[in-house]
């Protein structure tokens, strides 16, 4: 199957999931539910942005 094309976030869906990032860096199923319906996401573009989001959150929080 072909890959789907990448998401292009609205600021405002950005200025949110950093927001919510900030807050925790891991969600629950539910939170992530909730927050996707709010931004009128899929569930499924919300986790793979929150994977993204921690991997860079960890490279940059890296000693050395």
């Amino acid at each position: 199957a072909p890959r789907k094309a990448r998401t292009a976030f609205s600021d405002h869906q950005l200025n949110q999931l950093e927001r919510s990032f900030e807050r925790q860096k891991y969600l629950s199923v539910q939170d992530r539910m909730d927050l996707a319906a709010a931004l009128n996401l899929t569930d499924t573009q919300v986790k793979t942005w929150y994977q993204n989001r921690r991997t860079k959150w960890k490279r940059q929080t890296a000693v050395g």
